[in-house]
């Protein structure tokens, strides 16, 4: 009985280790060149009308969405729904720099974490620019570790390089809505 005792601590002393030395910040940056100017990526990106045409998130986790609140305007939402009809969380614009960047933050009913995306366009020449998309995120523990695990946080930065190749799609002639499609064949088209 003793063994079964020593077992059971050592392996909650290795999981507490492993929250706490498991990061809990997560960040990242992608980016992607497109033919576009730099006044149409950014109302693509703050008007969430449009975002929604081309981001791969609503197709990837079967939602539905609505916008809430003045849109292409600090404080416009994007309320995500299941099938059902039910709510489980939004994203919000809270920072725009005409031309320059878009930043969102991601409310929802998931483990207690600060998510937060940037889109930084930097025009490369009138009709091509560079966007970037920063991912900054606060994950609190013991989600830490388990988002981790389950490959949340892997599968997230996927989504968001999807993001990016949706919006090449819808920016660029012959001006395609996203549908899904993997990176392999977006990078082939």
């Amino acid at each position: 009985m003793e063994w079964v005792i020593g077992v059971v601590v050592l392996l909650l002393s290795a999981v507490t280790s492993a929250v706490l030395i498991t990061p809990r910040e997560v960040r990242y940056e992608e980016s992607i060149d497109i033919d576009a100017p730099a006044a149409a990526l950014y109302d693509h990106i703050r008007l969430q009308e449009r975002l929604m045409r081309w981001s791969a998130w609503p197709s990837e986790t079967g939602s539905a969405c609505a916008c809430e609140g003045p849109d292409g305007s600090v404080g416009a939402r994007t309320v995500f729904m299941t099938k059902t009809g039910q709510r489980f969380g939004h994203q919000e614009v809270v920072a725009l720099d005409p031309e320059c960047s878009v930043v969102l933050t991601l409310t929802s009913k998931g483990p207690p974490q600060t998510p937060t995306v940037a889109f930084d366009l930097e025009p490369l020449s009138p009709a091509r620019t560079r966007v970037r998309l920063r991912f900054d995120n606060r994950i609190a523990r013991p989600f830490n570790l388990v988002l981790r695990l389950a490959g949340i946080v892997r599968w997230t930065r996927a989504m968001h390089r999807k993001d990016l190749e949706g919006l090449k799609r819808y920016a660029e002639p012959p001006h395609r809505t996203y549908a899904g499609e993997p990176a392999s064949e977006l990078m082939a088209a």
